[in-house]
């Protein structure tokens, strides 16, 4: 017989045994399992100050005048932080129309601007872009982009590391 009258398998090791032991093994597997399919960041990746810089050629000047230096700015999409903002700078809307001979020339229209916004945050440079949170970053990347209390829709223009 393979279990004995006491209840030991070919006489040496007891079912309880070997329930404890498939218990054991099956914890430690869900734990390794858990760890090597983490989606957090490891904190052995050495972080960059990057200087982000942020441009939209049309918003209403009631937005562009919502900002200031010192607020907060997310991406909207992957909730990334895009840290402080540094510097802001105000120009003439940018709008693209026909003229009469159907070239195509920029306009700018009243009670409109265009902004260019400097943030300073945390991200890893590589040579495919900049992760930032969960997302990755390139020049040209169209975001659109919470500062403080408004909302904007534009391009990163430029992404370059601090120091």
């Amino acid at each position: 017989m393979i279990i004995d009258s006491k209840g030991k398998l070919f006489g040496k090791v007891s079912i309880i045994d070997i329930l404890i032991i498939l218990v054991l093994v099956a914890a430690a597997a869900g734990v390794g399992y858990k760890f090597t399919k983490s989606k957090t960041a490891s904190p052995f990746v050495k972080t960059d100050t990057l200087e982000v810089q942020f441009y939209q050629e049309e918003v209403n000047d009631f937005t562009a005048k919502a900002i200031k230096e010192g607020d907060l700015a997310m991406e909207s999409e992957q909730s990334a932080d895009f840290g402080k903002v540094t510097d802001i700078k105000i120009g003439k809307a940018v709008s693209w129309a026909q003229n009469p001979v159907g070239q195509v020339i920029p306009s700018s229209k009243p009670g409109y601007s265009s902004i260019y916004i400097t943030m300073e945050t945390k991200g890893v440079l590589g040579d495919t872009g900049v992760k930032i949170g969960n997302g990755t970053y390139n020049i040209g990347k169209t975001i659109t982009l919470k500062v403080g209390k408004a909302l904007f829709f534009g391009r990163i223009s430029d992404i370059q590391k601090k120091g």
